[in-house]
């Protein structure tokens, strides 16, 4: 997938995750090799950590196409204003599933890790970092999310300045920094958002094809079990009056990736994606302690 301004593609662990599928073999390869030697819980906390990741990055690139879609005025990045808007769903918004009121923070929890993570793992790999992307830094990103997770609740949260190493002149503007992006985030559904007599669009076509391996099998059973992805587009749809249909489409890429694409109308997630997290959540010697706070 090339990106330009009619094909944007998003990479969602930033180089980081290119580092883990071009300097080793086939994530597919690999994620094969590790499930077979995973214990249950192992395994059970690794599909979680994706199912998480998958949420982040499917309301990241919501984002995107509502940018472009309703021209939403941004400043700044277009890829920062993505992450605060996915990041701000998962705080804000509540439950898709009322049994698990939490699991919007859990879901935030695991890709704070993600970046933080991938982040290790190309310094552990000495990759070059890229302070040429369109995206922040990983590790800014799981810093970003720290603070604003933070921000959000400040006695629940209360350990993740120390756990995830805030500096205190950081962490005390938190409060004000979440504030500040929920009022935006307001605003945006007051200015951009469904009035009660806009007529009823035409729901997003969800489609699987068929996984390639048996953690995108894995990954993919527990996603439809929760119908994770058919309950975000049908809160889209509440939230969104959607002048065109788009299609919400899970694939082989033949990279790690995930995009909004509007040319074909597509936000497609890449089952090579699924397989490069499920490493990720493996690898303990990599893995951020952030979401041990929750």
């Amino acid at each position: 997938m090339s990106s330009d301004r009619h094909k944007s593609v998003r990479i969602a662990l930033l180089a980081c995750a290119a580092c883990l599928v071009e300097t080793v073999p086939p994530a597919h390869a690999i994620a094969q090799s590790r499930l077979s030697r995973a214990t249950e819980q192992q395994e059970t906390a690794a599909v979680a950590f994706v199912v998480g990741n998958v949420e982040f990055l499917l309301l990241h690139e919501i984002a995107h196409f509502l940018i472009d879609e309703k021209q939403l005025p941004i400043i700044g990045p277009e890829e920062n204003a993505a992450d605060y808007i996915a990041t701000l769903a998962l705080l804000r918004e509540e439950s898709l599933d009322p049994a698990r009121e939490s699991r919007g923070r859990e879901f935030l929890l695991s890709a704070a890790d993600a970046f933080g993570a991938a982040w290790r793992t190309g310094q552990a790999l000495g990759t070059d970092v890229p302070y040429w992307s369109a995206h922040a830094l990983g590790i800014q990103r799981y810093y970003q999310i720290a603070c604003l997770l933070y921000g959000s609740d400040e006695v629940t949260f209360a350990r993740v300045p120390q756990i995830a190493g805030l500096p205190p002149e950081r962490a005390q503007s938190c409060a004000a920094e979440y504030a500040r992006a929920d009022r935006s985030i307001q605003w945006m559904l007051d200015n951009y958002g469904r009035r009660p007599d806009d007529p009823a669009a035409r729901p997003t076509d969800v489609l699987y094809e068929t996984p390639p391996t048996r953690v995108s099998e894995r990954v993919l059973r527990e996603l439809r079990s929760l119908e994770l992805l058919e309950r975000t587009v049908a809160r889209l749809h509440e939230r969104f009056t959607l002048d065109r249909p788009f299609r919400l489409v899970v694939r082989s890429c033949g990279r790690a990736e995930a995009a909004w694409i509007d040319t074909s109308r597509e936000l497609v997630i890449c089952y090579e994606m699924l397989d490069t997290l499920y490493l990720l959540a493996l690898d303990s010697r990599v893995r951020t302690p952030l979401a041990g706070d929750n």
